[in-house]
């Protein structure tokens, strides 16, 4: 795209006001640079890297892909910093010079590092929010924005509806991998098959291919579900998810609780909150037996404690904006100020031993170095003084002896 010198042209005779980038393709930020237009961050993931220059305490803020939560002891905390440690130098040294390359072969203009493109974007629209997320330090250009595809359910289709209604009082199962993933391994789709045949709810899967051989009278295979609608139904009572964010928001907005398998990328982390906030449950796929994931579907879905939080989070999800307003709302904002340079931070503009306060720490070292240097000069020469008057006091105290034995005699005669 680069050596397409006709195609950046007829991109830079658009005029964009602003470009919208994926984190997921950083390649949008180069593409922002080379057409000198404004650009803004809009997540389609739940990350909040360092790189957004946010405080990030490790002593209660998760790494991304940690599957750690706020709360951690001496291990945990200790896991936390070899995931950042690793983050970054992997950002740093290893995925940013790449696009560094990629400009100084194109010889952009200005020549700016990679890490200092991200840092120029307006504002930084992310895919969270705190119903979900772990409470943190933000900045005022970090906007959350998870959820953008929550909506009161709809009509259901009439065969859905039928079917949802003949579920009756014991209600009704959904699972969905979404769209990304739409075959499983044969021994865990006969695993799925097996456990959800043990349920005493009907269940819609959606599911491709062949239909596995254990599959339960109570199942119903489809290749598409109106998922949200469905999750809005007031017969629904679990929904089964790999944990992503778009199925994991809308549970969150019906408050129905979710059992959560996660295969990939930020589902470890989506569901570790689910689990945390106590509207899930997290299992592992890698050790799953029909047994397991009947037992916690079953667990999940007539626990009491799972559906109260479950509503708790959607009373908080649902009390403010709906994320798509305060998307507009930012981009707007953004545009009217002139990609709004009043919200960006100086964190930016330190250095690595400056924000991290280690001149100073080095300063007082050395100070602390010298002082104590100039304690135990002093000391040593105490005690090479101490010897020479040790003798000088002998010395006088003889004499003085001497004299007073003298008198006494004298007075005795």
């Amino acid at each position: 795209m680069m050596g397409d010198a006709d195609l950046l042209g007829r991109l830079q005779h658009e005029a964009f006001d602003l470009i919208l980038v994926d984190p997921n393709e950083i390649c949008g930020f180069v593409l922002a640079h080379v057409l000198g237009v404004p650009h803004a961050m809009f997540s389609t993931g739940l990350w909040f890297p360092a790189e957004i220059g946010a405080p990030a305490p490790l002593s209660y803020v998760p790494e991304f892909n940690s599957e750690l939560t706020d709360e951690m002891g001496l291990w945990q905390r200790l896991k936390n910093g070899a995931f950042y440690i690793v983050s970054r130098i992997g950002t740093r040294w290893l995925i940013f010079p790449r696009y560094d390359r990629i400009l100084a072969q194109h010889n952009t203009v200005p020549a700016l590092p990679m890490a200092t493109i991200i840092e120029k974007s307006a504002v930084f629209m992310l895919c969270t929010d705190l119903a979900l997320e772990f409470p943190r330090p933000t900045l005022p250009h970090v906007v959350f924005v998870g959820g953008v595809l929550t909506r009161p359910a709809q009509l259901l289709p009439q065969v859905f509806s039928e079917w949802a209604k003949a579920s009756g009082p014991n209600g009704f199962v959904l699972v969905s991998f979404g769209a990304g993933i739409k075959h499983l391994s044969n021994e865990l789709t006969n695993t799925f098959a097996g456990a959800l045949a043990q349920l005493p709810y009907q269940v819609i899967w959606r599911y491709f291919g062949k239909s596995p051989k254990n599959l339960g009278n109570n199942t119903w295979l489809v290749e598409w579900v109106p998922q949200n609608d469905l999750l809005g139904h007031p017969n629904a009572r679990a929904f089964i998810s790999h944990g992503g964010l778009n199925g994991i928001y809308e549970a969150v907005y019906h408050s129905v609780p979710v059992v959560g398998l996660p295969i990939f990328g930020d589902h470890y982390d989506t569901m570790t909150r689910v689990h945390a906030k106590g509207m899930g449950i997290k299992l592992d796929w890698r050790r799953l037996t029909e047994q397991k994931l009947s037992h916690t579907i079953i667990t999940v879905a007539s626990d009491s404690r799972y559906k109260e939080k479950a509503v708790q989070l959607s009373r908080i999800y649902r009390d403010q904006e709906h994320p798509v307003k305060r998307a507009v709302h930012w981009i707007e904002y953004v545009l009217r100020h002139d990609g709004a340079p009043h919200l960006r931070p100086r964190v930016y503009d330190l250095s690595f031993y400056t924000y991290f306060f280690l001149d100073l720490l080095a300063i007082g070292v050395f100070f602390g170095l010298f002082l104590g240097w100039v304690v135990l000069v002093f000391l040593r020469w105490r005690s090479l003084r101490a010897p020479d008057r040790l003798q000088a006091s002998s010395a006088c105290c003889i004499g003085d002896g001497g004299q007073t034995g003298h008198a006494f005699r004298q007075k005795l005669d």
